[in-house]
């Protein structure tokens, strides 16, 4: 709205005289008329009415509904999906069982890995400590888990096998562990014919086996290693100390500290870098696995697996087969 010419003449000519020219009122008078109307009571009234029936009403009730509805349709879906996964894995795993037995044969394992274009010469599996070894038979169960993936290794004629396990109760028992494994391999190949086996890990001295001299033609040794949650972080720490002594004592020099020779004496300190990394997990858990040795590796789990089984050993050699490793340049 805009001003009236004599409204304006007026409030200037007051303004100059200080506003001693026009009264109190006569200025309210002549502002008034420029000035919106105020909102009636009655709309306000309505439009507050009209927001508590919207905010307690059949509107929100009906979303709120909807939503439910939403959530728990989708929750179905997905808890359909899942048993109907699980079921179909279960079932396929089982039928393999079956079909693809090894009988505790070497022979069979050959069969089936004969079809294979390559094989990985090192191979690390994440094994698990049932209850934390509050089981009494824990410890036992995990040392025939190892026997058996060692001697389904020896069999497809993989000469270095790694056992992860993240307390490394395995360590603390390596002349039990070690007599386990050559039993399990005289119980595939003969008492005379069964492959030498040798054990190690990171400060202890290795464990061979007696007749180790004795090794037929197309017969492979063991070797090997066992690692824990400590061979990750401690492993580096150490070889970080080392670095640093021989750096002060100049013996080397910084810039001799390259990422070969980190990798080649963490190599040498744990083991090498395997090729194909099985979790018999229904799902990809590491659970501290060093991460260093693992930059490359082939990593494979079956999902909805539980427990240590042939058939997922052999699918992972599959896996590794069809895998293709770009390097760059």
């Amino acid at each position: 709205m805009s001003f009236a010419a004599k409204d304006i003449k007026v409030y200037r000519e007051d303004e100059k005289a200080g506003h001693r020219k026009i009264g109190v009122k006569e200025r309210e008078k002549l502002v008034q008329n420029y000035l919106p109307d105020p909102p009636s009571r009655s709309r306000s009234r309505s439009r507050k009415r009209k927001h508590e029936t919207s905010h307690f009403g059949i509107r929100k009730f009906l979303k709120s509904q909807l939503y439910s509805f939403m959530y728990i349709f989708v929750h179905a879906i997905f808890s359909v999906y899942i048993r109907i996964r699980i079921a179909y894995h279960a079932v396929s795993l089982r039928v393999l069982s079956i079909l693809k037995y090894h009988h505790n044969t070497p022979d069979y394992v050959r069969r089936d890995v004969s079809t294979l274009k390559r094989l990985p010469k090192h191979v690390s599996v994440i094994l698990t400590l049932e209850d934390g070894g509050r089981a009494g038979d824990a410890l036992e169960k995990l040392v025939n888990e190892a026997s058996e993936v060692a001697a389904w290794c020896a069999a497809a004629g993989i000469p270095r096998l790694s056992i992860y396990e993240r307390t490394g109760v395995l360590k603390r028992y390596m002349p039990q562990t070690h007599r386990a494994l050559v039993q399990k391999l005289k119980s595939w190949f003969g008492k005379r014919q069964g492959p030498p086996v040798s054990l190690s890990t990171r400060g202890a001295s290795t464990i061979y086996t007696a007749n180790r001299e004795y090794l037929a033609h197309d017969q492979v040794p063991l070797e090997v290693v066992l690692i824990s949650e400590d061979d990750g972080r401690e492993a580096m720490v150490d070889l970080t100390k080392v670095l640093v002594q021989m750096v002060q004592k100049e013996k080397i020099s910084a810039s001799d500290i390259t990422l070969d020779v980190l990798d080649n004496e963490l190599s040498e300190a744990v083991m090498p870098e395997p090729d194909l990394l099985i979790s018999f997990e229904p799902y990809v858990d590491l659970q501290g696995y060093p991460p260093w040795p693992i930059r490359l590796t082939e990593i494979y789990c079956a999902p909805d697996n539980q427990g240590v089984g042939y058939q997922v050993f052999l699918r992972g050699l599959r896996k590794y087969t069809e895998a293709t490793f770009k390097l760059g340049k």
